[in-house]
């Protein structure tokens, strides 16, 4: 077959599917009324297409909260990864308080929408090392958060921010609310202690004690996380 040439996009172009041979047929009409024709494989025609889109319209992001480490967005939302600094948290475990309760290194994963309401939340626990996409994460210790890291917050209503910034203090709030056994498993703790002998051993201790005697690796990393969207 003679290759096809029409780099001036003077001409039209038929494109002539095969379904059966799994080919499509590039035909193009020349002056003089000859026709040239070259075959293509589909995956060839897909990436001539995405490669050819161009626009000129842009998502704008806004001011983004601290320790953003990853952002996608659409127009009608936004899911947010953000690095949680802050290794104690207050906590609530049925009638019992924890203030200032030691915790492991977290990120949390927040979808919202475009009124600013806080659609659905994840969090996982991560290396205690500077954030990278191979970073290590461990399975939560606590309870009501799934296998896939979404967490279940009950009939907890999950606040709207008018502010995109204001996210900076999700992970404060989520950790603050009363938890329960749900979804709780002892064989996510070295120790295979149960939630209360778990929150009660850890409460005089080290965050770093977490990494060395408590979290059990889940296999995924900081990049599986943030793709889980």
């Amino acid at each position: 077959m003679q290759p096809a040439e029409n780099k001036d996009y003077s001409r039209d172009v038929i494109l002539r599917l095969s379904p059966t041979r799994n080919t499509i047929i590039v035909e193009e009409q020349k002056p003089g009324g000859i026709a040239t024709y070259r075959e293509i494989d589909p995956l060839e025609l897909y990436y001539v297409i995405n490669q050819s889109y161009a626009s000129n319209d842009y998502l704008d992001s806004g001011f983004l909260p601290e320790h953003c480490l990853h952002l996608s967005m659409s127009a009608t939302e936004k899911y947010f990864v953000l690095w949680n600094p802050e290794l104690r948290a207050d906590v609530i475990y049925g009638d019992r308080e924890y203030p200032n309760f030691p915790i492991p290194r977290m990120v949390f994963g927040v979808r919202v929408l475009e009124n600013g309401k806080v659609a659905e939340c994840s969090m996982g626990v991560v290396a205690d090392e500077a954030p990278t996409v191979d970073a290590p994460m461990f399975f939560y210790p606590f309870s009501n958060v799934h296998s896939d890291d979404r967490v279940c917050t009950g009939n907890n209503v999950l606040p709207r921010y008018r502010k995109i910034s204001a996210l900076k203090n999700f992970p404060r709030y989520l950790l603050g609310l009363p938890d329960n056994d749900d979804m709780y498993d002892r064989e996510h703790n070295r120790l295979k202690l149960s939630h209360g002998e778990l929150l009660e051993h850890l409460k005089d201790k080290d965050p770093a004690y977490y990494y060395t005697d408590i979290l059990v690796s889940n296999g995924k990393t900081l990049g599986d996380f943030i793709s889980r969207r």
